[in-house]
């Protein structure tokens, strides 16, 4: 990922600003535990290193049903989820009503390559805590996960 690249996080949902205020993207530094659901092993790879290097305990999962697992031992525990869109079981809709099922009010970003204009607009419906569309670069991906956690 190229940490200069300016991406949009989202059309459809919440805006993150050019410049969250603090300290630089790079150097944020928060804890907590994390939950990123993805079916590409290396957007979840990816994802789970850069989280690490902030201080979060991140766990991963390829598809909803590990991701349901993971979810319902660590419920109590996870501060956010970062759920791909499209899974191979189910989608990242479907999987947080499940999660909001167990824990109302978490937190979730949804990250997606696949979604057009239409699709945002149809589906944000204040579910979502942020949107971020893949490819994404760096700096916005932290500005997305800090806002959320911090906001």
């Amino acid at each position: 990922m190229d940490p200069e690249r300016p991406r949009a996080a989202g059309r459809g949902g919440p805006a993150v600003s050019a410049s969250v205020p603090g300290n630089n993207p790079l150097h944020w530094h928060s804890t907590g535990t994390l939950l990123v659901v993805d079916d590409d092993a290396s957007v979840r790879e990816m994802m789970s290193c850069i989280l690490q290097r902030c201080g979060f305990t991140v766990f991963t999962a390829g598809d909803g049903h590990t991701a349901l697992e993971i979810f319902h031992q660590l419920a109590d525990q996870i501060r956010m989820v970062i759920l791909d869109f499209g899974l191979p079981d189910t989608n990242g809709e479907a999987l947080l009503q499940s999660m909001r099922h167990v824990r109302a009010g978490l937190r979730a970003i949804l990250c997606s390559g696949c979604l057009t204009d239409r699709d945002l607009d149809g589906r944000f419906n204040g579910d979502w805590s942020a949107i971020i569309e893949k490819p994404f670069g760096l700096i916005p991906f932290l500005q997305t996960v800090r806002k959320v956690l911090e906001g």
